[in-house]
Parts: C-alpha cells; structure tokens; sequence
C-alpha cells in the first residue's frame, strides 16, 4: 500500500517493494514533486499495479562505462573466441569508455539519439562502416543484456540507425596476372602458401594453421580445421574458426596435391638436416626448424613477387576474392562457393560478389512471354 504524504507545498508517494536479499535492508520506491495529492495517487496507483503484474522495473542507477566492463568481463568475453574478446576489448577500451559522449551516462537514461550521434561521430572520424558496424553489434548485444538482467526498460540500440556496410571495391587478379606470379614464385619458400591461397581460397591464417593430419592424400581433400591469429601478449596462437561453417572440407586438384607431396618429403630433409633441433608441429607450412611461420613475412614476399612479377598489388586476402571471382565466371552455384569459403551463409557471399555475377536479367522478358505465349496457342 502506498504511503502518501506532503512535503512543503508537493506530494510524494512511497511504496514498501520488500527487502534486499543481500543487505536485509528494507527497499522502497518513492517520488515527489506532485502538485495535487491526487496525482500523487494515481502515479503510486500505476507503480502497484506493475508490481501486481510482476512488471516493474527499478531503473538502474549504474553508469555505462562501470556497465560495459562488468558485462564484458564477468560475462561476454567467457563466451567468445579469445581474439574475439581481445578485439572487442580494444573497441570498448578505445570507443566506448575514451571516446564516447555517453560514457558517464546513468545506462537507464542513455538513449537512442545518443547512439545516433556516436554512430555519426564515428563516421566523421573517417571510422569504416563496417567497423562501425561492429561497435553496433557491441552495443546492441550490451544492452539486450541489461534488459534481461532487468537493469533497463528497453534497448535503446534498438531503434538506432547504424550506417550500411559499404563495401570497397574489389582488387581481383586476372588469370594471366595468376599464371605470371606463380611464375615467378616458383622456387620460393611460399610456393606453396600462394597456391594454397589460389587454388582453395583459404584465409591466410587457416593456411598457416593447417597440419598435415587435415590433408587426405588420397581423397584429395583439405580439411579446414583451425586458424593461425596473434592474440596481444601473447603472440601467434592456433585458434577455433569463426562459425561452424568456416570448418570445411576443401577439394583439391592433381596438381596441388603433387606440391603437397612434394612439400612433405622437404620437412623431411629438413628433419634430417637440424635433427633435435627441428621442433615437430605436424605443421604444413614451416620454418625448416618446424616452427609456424610469421604471416607478416608472407606478406613481406608476396610484395616482392609482385614487384618482380610486375602484376597489381593486392592484399594476401585478395588473393580469396580472385577464387571467387574465378569460379562466378565459370558458372559454379553461389551455394557452392559460399561452402567452399567458409562463408556463414549464401547471403554473405552475394553481398560481396553479387556485382560479380553475370547479368542475365535480359532475357527475362522474353522468357516470361514465351510462356504466356506457350498457354493461349
């Protein structure tokens, strides 16, 4: 029952909601500041019947920034990839605590008009929109918890106006580009990594994460398992894969296949050469010592091939959209190229080859009236 009284020349409302289960102390909803005694009334009416309906929710008095980090630590980051959690760690560090207008916010009086502006702030800061994007995520998912957790009445995320993804344009080699940087790479310690890349479309990091256990010599197969990501402090690790369809299984041809063989008998020698030196990792591509090798000296050669073989310069990740690219141009389903790359789902991989995609849309008209055509003769 609620206690009305008068204080000066207002009216509040308190209501007895039980005791706290931790402290024993008795808890209460109170407000003032009511003109009328009867406005007072029917707002501590309202709060009752909330309670009645197991609906009321005592707003948080928590401040974002003390928020974000007791979810993200005690609950978040357990659930997560560790690179995942260290890279999320790095946006709520940098984006959301350093730079945020919203930073020192009570988390029940931040609102959706503050989550547009720091949207807009971000793109004013030449941020990409895809990472952006990333930051939305972030936030939404913080939110929607401290519903459940009955912290807040709504998400305010919710309704904000994250920008659209756009995607840069493609730097894409052509076949004759192909053929004259494995040309001129043949010889090269990452020989292999390059024709890997090119033949599989595999991410750099799950080239250099396979062991020799994923390979089936005989069915010409390339399971891929893991990931080779730099986790801070603590250097190169091997990791899980993304989703569960980033785990797959890749086929590949004769030729591949020879320079897997080719590659196996070279660890050897290089087993027999260093002896106890030679720390086994079942590693498919190695140092001659065993050990994984640094991504970065990849890229540092695959600079100087390029240079050398006078073809574009693009990123090692390039080297995925030109499989891609490939296999649109000679009719493979988008089903299938999206399996074959790991992708979450078909969409994703039309989102960023859907440009790619011949254009057939001409013959729709012809086709449609064919078909009438076809019923009334």
């Amino acid at each position: 029952m609620a206690h009305i009284r008068k204080r000066g020349k207002t009216y509040s409302y308190t209501i007895n909601i039980g005791y706290d289960p931790l402290t024993g102390k008795r808890k209460q909803i109170s407000k003032g500041g009511f003109i009328k005694k009867r406005d007072a009334e029917t707002a501590a009416r309202k709060i009752e019947l909330l309670l009645d309906e197991n609906c009321y929710i005592e707003l948080s008095k928590e401040i974002f920034s003390d928020y974000i980090l007791n979810w993200f630590d005690n609950h978040y980051s357990n659930r997560i990839k560790q690179t995942s959690a260290t890279n999320c760690r790095y946006i709520i560090e940098k984006h959301l605590l350093q730079e945020n207008v919203f930073a020192n916010k009570e988390i029940a009086k931040v609102t959706t008009a503050d989550i547009d502006l720091f949207y807009n702030q971000k793109l004013q800061e030449k941020y990409s929109t895809s990472y952006i994007r990333k930051m939305h995520q972030l936030l939404n998912q913080a939110f929607s918890q401290a519903v459940k957790w009955k912290k807040i009445m709504f998400n305010p995320v919710g309704d904000a106006d994250p920008p659209s993804v756009k995607y840069e344009e493609m730097s894409i080699w052509s076949l004759k580009d192909i053929q004259e940087f494995l040309r001129n790479c043949k010889g090269e310690r990452h020989y292999l990594t390059f024709l890997l890349a090119i033949y599989t479309g595999m991410r750099r990091g799950e080239i250099l994460g396979l062991h020799w256990i994923d390979i089936d010599l005989e069915q010409k197969v390339i399971h891929v398992k893991r990931s080779l990501a730099h986790v801070p402090k603590k250097g190169y690790v091997f990791t899980s894969l993304k989703t569960k369809n980033s785990k797959r299984q890749i086929p590949i041809p004769e030729f591949v296949l020879n320079e897997l063989v080719l590659q196996k008998k070279r660890i050897e020698e290089w087993k027999e050469l260093v002896g106890t030196v030679f720390a086994d990792q079942d590693l498919v591509i190695c140092t001659n010592t065993g050990s994984l090798q640094d991504p970065r000296n990849v890229v540092r050669v695959m600079k100087r091939i390029v240079k050398t073989a006078k073809v574009p310069n693009i990123r090692f990740h390039d080297i995925r959209h030109t499989h891609a690219s490939i296999l649109i141009s000679v009719g493979i389903d988008i089903v299938k190229i999206s399996k074959r790359l790991g992708h979450a789902n078909p969409k994703i991989t039309l989102e960023f080859y859907a440009h790619l995609l011949p254009n057939t849309d001409n013959d729709i008209a012809d086709t449609f009236h064919q078909t009438i055509q076809s019923q009334t003769n």
